[in-house]
């Protein structure tokens, strides 16, 4: 395929990419929404980063009311994405938002002392197809920090510990593996 851009920093704006873009309809947006989970909570805390509630089908395969119709509650955010990179540490999401650490601050109470991770699910929705998400498999992330600054909350989340996983991921025992030396 050839590169209708030159690359920037190793991404290439592709022709096909540049055609899919100029024919794209224009009242459409894709809309980020999230689903904030931990084991402590009666129900996941859903949010869509828009000015307006949406009512969206989950995916057929997601760990809590798969295949139904959510709402996901209006919530301008503040969203960094990772930067890419060639080093070691793991990619971060960062999300941020003024004014509801009321809403958050008991749930974030709640699950204090726990050591089961929070679960942070990110799905994206095109504002005219609500009824499943544009692009599959979701992300889901790991909460690996959340701060309360005043009334605004900022949450760090990442795909998992990659530093607390052997690798090999397999333990290769004697007794499993005779011919190991």
């Amino acid at each position: 395929m050839p590169t209708y851009k030159p690359a920037l920093r190793g991404v290439r704006f592709t022709e096909a990419y540049a055609q899919a873009a100029a024919v794209a309809p224009i009242g459409r947006a894709m809309l980020a929404a999230y689903e904030l989970w931990h084991p402590t909570l009666s129900a996941p805390v859903r949010f869509v980063d828009d000015l307006t509630d949406l009512t969206a089908t989950l995916e057929a395969t997601a760990p809590r009311n798969a295949s139904t119709a959510q709402t996901f509650i209006a919530c301008r955010l503040t969203i960094g994405r990772p930067e890419e990179s060639d080093t070691a540490a793991s990619p971060e999401v960062t999300l941020a938002r003024e004014g509801v650490s009321g809403i958050l601050k008991a749930a974030l109470d709640t699950a204090r002392g726990s050591i089961v991770p929070w679960t942070l699910i990110e799905r994206l929705y095109a504002s005219d197809d609500p009824s499943g998400p544009a692009k599959l498999p979701v992300l889901t992330y790991q909460i690996s920090q959340a701060q309360m600054n005043g009334a605004g909350v900022s949450i760090k989340a990442s795909f998992g510990d990659a530093v607390n996983v052997s690798v090999p991921t397999r333990t290769f025992r004697r007794e499993q593996y005779p011919g190991l030396a």
